[in-house]
């Protein structure tokens, strides 16, 4: 069913108590077109609760890796990229006035090292204005409702890479806030209720105060190690204090995964890549300056750096089997047009780009299908035969893919 057929799924959350159930990557990737694999036969999905190994799969991708950017919204990116829902002068908040009263509208940015500007909990809630997505300009001024497209100096290749590969242009922060909550969702589906910036309770380079109690639920590392399925966080400048930010490392949390072998230094990743011995999954978040974090140095940089890791990617003995999801963690501030789906009390928060890189990702495809941090989570489990993570109470029940149903899609 997973080769060129007709396939029903359902794509609408439906709640369950307090918690939410969203239909995960696994779907999107592979019932909704981003990814096809011709010639393939027989492939099922996993059980949720059983089988596989490092190297059993239920998708021909053998090597996953999930590359994080940082703090830019998808109308922020790519809103005027051919064939996506970009903004337009109907769409809401297109025309919204900042502090002073002045009417601002989306604007071309030519400052490629812009300031960073606010961002988390009640910033976006502003900014949101209850789904009126008005109050971008009252909130974090004029800068916030500006927009780089592909003449932006050293931005094509963000375009290039989204234009042969595969786009996503309903793929949303799944909660209103920022760092850790939003990784944190990515690797757990649960941020443990705390959805404001927090630190690690482990180092290294964590605070000594503002931070969390050590985390003891289960991530998808533990998951992973239960299956021997080998997997890593590799973060550049990992343990240089002045370079790097323990809350975007997510399994610096955990009590199983804080400080152990599967987080390393960005270097070990390259060596493996180069040697061949790439672990199945393999998370990659680059040093603030290659992130395109605002605030952080010039964004055409960090496009650089991106531009170049992807290429080192493609040319490695990896990559036949390779999928390659590259995110941005949250909007950073910067003004997108569609209202996010209030799903609980924490949100969805705004979109945020996603684009596919394989050689199995469909060229010049734009997936209009409502995803979030979490449908990596999904993907993951169900083609490594992981089960589904329960989380606590305040989200019983929470992200459980829903059984194929009404509607159809090629793949």
């Amino acid at each position: 069913m997973f080769c060129g057929q007709k396939n029903g799924i359902t794509t609408r959350e439906q709640h369950r108590g307090k918690g939410r159930v969203l239909c995960g990557i696994a779907m999107a990737l592979l019932l909704l077109g981003v990814m096809s694999f011709p010639g393939c036969r027989g492939l099922q999905p996993a059980n949720n609760g059983g089988g596989g190994t490092g190297a059993t799969t239920a998708s021909p991708v053998k090597h996953l890796v999930v590359i994080v950017m940082q703090n830019h919204s998808f109308d922020n990116l790519f809103g005027t990229f051919p064939g996506a829902n970009g903004f337009t002068p109907s769409s809401p908040g297109y025309s919204q006035a900042d502090a002073s009263g002045n009417l601002v509208t989306p604007h071309l940015l030519t400052n490629t090292n812009p300031a960073d500007l606010n961002h988390g909990w009640t910033t976006y809630h502003n900014e949101w204005n209850n789904g009126a997505m008005d109050g971008f300009a009252k909130t974090d001024g004029a800068d916030a409702m500006g927009y780089y497209d592909n003449t932006t100096p050293g931005f094509a290749p963000l375009y290039d890479w989204a234009s042969r590969f595969a786009l996503a242009d309903n793929y949303f922060d799944p909660v209103m806030s920022d760092a850790p909550a939003d990784v944190l969702y990515m690797i757990a589906a649960d941020d443990n209720g705390q959805p404001q910036s927090i630190k690690p309770a482990f180092g290294p380079c964590t605070a000594t105060s503002g931070t969390a109690q050590p985390y003891t639920f289960t991530n998808v590392g533990d998951q992973l190690t239960d299956k021997n399925v080998p997997w890593g966080w590799f973060q550049e400048q990992y343990g240089n204090c002045g370079n790097y930010v323990p809350q975007e490392n997510p399994f610096q949390f955990f009590t199983s995964t804080q400080n152990s072998t599967h987080i390393s230094d960005l270097d070990l990743f390259r060596q493996e890549l180069a040697s061949g011995n790439l672990r199945p999954v393999s998370f990659v978040q680059p040093a603030p300056g290659h992130t395109m974090h605002p605030g952080s140095g010039d964004q055409a940089v960090a496009v650089q750096w991106l531009d170049q890791f992807l290429q080192t990617l493609q040319n490695s003995s990896s990559w036949p089997d390779m999928a390659v999801i590259v995110i941005w963690d949250e909007p950073g501030g910067w003004y997108d047009h569609v209202p996010p789906q209030q799903i609980d009390s924490q949100g969805r928060g705004f979109r945020v780009p996603m684009i596919v890189i394989s050689p199995f990702a469909k060229t010049g495809y734009i997936s209009h299908v409502a995803m979030d941090h979490v449908s990596i989570l999904r993907f993951i489990q169900w083609n490594w035969g992981l089960a589904n993570l329960n989380s606590p109470s305040h989200r019983e029940g929470l992200f459980h893919c829903r059984s194929a149903a009404s509607t159809t899609s090629k793949v």
